[in-house]
């Protein structure tokens, strides 16, 4: 039972950091990212799921903003996929990213609902927020198998 725990817990860890990686290293690139946003506009309107449309930043620091952003958040997925190695020995930092993550979906609710922020970014909150549950979950889980073992 430990090790299936263990495995699916690892699993979710590498699944969040490919998923981190993968939507956010588009924002990382002065020019890519602009396109990645007109997709993501598209998609939102392929769907019909509302909201204000997209502007690309005509100011130099809004788009150096979104590229720190990228980075950051392509930094956090590999940090996720190192810790995924050895859960046990790094539930704090995969708490925090719970919690980080968790604070995401709540600025992406504030935004949708006080800006009409388009809703297609509903998805990568409600995403996070299952990987949020599910590390949560590990998190309890393996804390009571490590008290059953010696380290």
């Amino acid at each position: 039972m430990k090790n299936d725990t263990i495995d699916k817990f690892k699993n979710l860890l590498r699944f969040s950091g490919v998923f981190n990686i993968l939507f956010a290293f588009p924002l990382i690139f002065p020019v890519l990212y602009t396109h990645y946003l007109n997709l993501l506009q598209y998609f939102n309107t392929i769907l019909g799921l509302g909201g204000k449309a997209i502007t690309i930043p005509t100011n130099p620091v809004h788009a150096l903003l979104i590229n720190t952003a990228g980075i950051d958040l392509v930094l956090i997925g590999a940090i996720v996929l190192v810790v995924s190695r050895k859960p046990r020995n790094n539930r704090k930092i995969i708490f925090l990213n719970a919690v980080g993550r968790l604070l995401f979906a709540s600025i992406i609710a504030y935004y949708v609902i006080f800006t009409d922020l388009i809703r297609i970014v509903i998805l990568f909150g409600a995403i996070d927020v299952m990987i949020s549950i599910g590390f949560l979950y590990y998190l309890s889980k393996i804390r009571g198998i490590s008290r059953l073992e010696p380290s």
